[in-house]
């Protein structure tokens, strides 16, 4: 079950899409195209249209940008195919970067020329 998601990846995953919903700069999805876990035990399910290394995060921003995030978690490391998707759609005018919470997420988006409402400041120390 190596390629199976983390607990701490999912969660992160969770934040961030929850955090793009927040922003209402587009529409995201969750990629689900590396394949299922039936119950008892993960299956592989592989289109021959597929394109390894997809990343996690997908969406269009208004306008019609793509949006290429891949999640890990804080000691995550992307695979070569991940981080070959990412430079691909970035030639191409898409953003897209590896994040690790929601502001990583700010911040790919912001260096990427993404026109947003920056959030609010944290608590007040």
């Amino acid at each position: 079950m190596g390629n199976m998601k983390t607990f701490a990846e999912s969660k992160i995953e969770s934040a961030i899409l929850e955090y793009l919903v927040w922003l209402n700069i587009g529409f995201f999805w969750k990629n689900t195209s590396g394949g299922f876990y039936d119950g008892t035990r993960f299956r592989k399910h592989v289109s021959p249209f597929a394109i390894k290394g997809t990343s996690d995060i997908l969406g269009v921003i208004y306008g019609g940008r793509l949006v290429a995030l891949e999640v890990k978690s804080k000691t995550g490391k992307s695979t070569p195919e991940q981080e070959a998707f990412i430079k691909k759609v970035r030639s191409l005018g898409a953003v897209g970067g590896v994040v690790r919470s929601p502001w990583e997420t700010f911040l790919v988006l912001k260096e990427q020329n993404v026109t947003f409402l920056e959030p609010p400041p944290g608590p007040a120390t």
